[in-house]
């Protein structure tokens, strides 16, 4: 073969294994270099669980995490809609309604804490003596106090207007104020109106010292609240993989560790439990 030619096959050679390397790396990080788009329900935030979270799951996996704070529902159509790549919401009924119609490929249930009923610091009286939530709710019913509800169709929403449905209580009741936000605002609004509110205990206890409430109620299994990861449908133009490894990691022993080690030191006690 002529020189020329030799330098010329070499030449070509060596441009082709450059734009390989070139193509080759930005394949690869294309979904590594991406932040996973996280939408979750706003309890998660408030209670302050993932800045201990998300950090861990960072470490172990290298994957950066984008956090969208919405309601279960809206956290649901974000991910239906490939606006996030997995959600974390505690709308079972919901969640598993998306699974069935095939906008998301898996609920995975991975942790647990409970809602309480919070209200004014001087209001026990008014609910002295109460069998149930159904009781409780129908007390404050008749107290002429007011009842602050998230009103966002969020998990939490969700759940109250199930309960006062089975109280034979009108969610809609006048007595009732939908403060439109999510937990940590509705807490304070309860608070400044001397009013009643649902809420996941472990957003209370993080917030209770920034309100004047005082938990009226708990203890009830109906009250039992569980958080879910939902992985995205299997044809969704989102972060499967990176979906996947997010449940994973919530289901191993460390982010157990994580999760039921969350509010021992600075509250006491754990703000969640994982699921066995």
């Amino acid at each position: 073969m002529p020189r020329c030619v030799r330098k010329s096959v070499a030449a070509f050679f060596s441009i082709f294994v450059l734009l390989f390397a070139v193509f080759a790396a930005a394949c690869g990080s294309s979904s590594s270099d991406k932040p996973l788009r996280l939408a979750t329900t706003t309890s998660v935030v408030d209670s302050g669980l993932l800045s201990t979270l998300l950090p861990a799951f960072e470490k172990k996996t290298g994957r950066r995490v984008e956090v969208m704070a919405l309601g279960s529902g809206k956290a649901l159509s974000a991910l239906r809609e490939g606006e996030a790549d997995v959600a974390v919401t505690h709308a079972p009924e919901l969640e598993l309604a998306a699974v069935e119609k095939g906008e998301a490929k898996a609920r995975t249930p991975f942790m647990r804490n409970a809602f309480v009923i919070v209200g004014p610091k001087d209001s026990l009286p008014i609910v002295a003596g109460a069998g149930d939530f159904r009781d409780v709710l129908r007390a404050i019913a008749k107290s002429g106090k007011k009842f602050v509800s998230r009103g966002d169709e969020s998990g939490t929403h969700t759940r109250e207007k199930a309960l006062w449905k089975a109280a034979n209580l009108d969610p809609e009741a006048d007595f009732i104020i939908k403060a439109k936000a999510g937990m940590a605002e509705t807490l304070k609004r309860a608070s400044d109106d001397g009013a009643f509110a649902l809420t996941d205990k472990g957003t209370f206890l993080a917030k209770r010292n920034d309100v004047e409430l005082a938990i009226v109620f708990q203890g009830d299994d109906e009250l039992n609240n569980v958080y879910s990861v939902v992985e995205p449908a299997a044809d969704a133009k989102s972060d499967r993989e990176g979906a996947q490894g997010f449940a994973n990691f919530v289901r191993s022993p460390d982010g157990k560790a994580v999760i039921g080690g969350f509010g021992v030191e600075a509250l006491g006690e754990p703000l969640f439990t994982p699921e066995p």
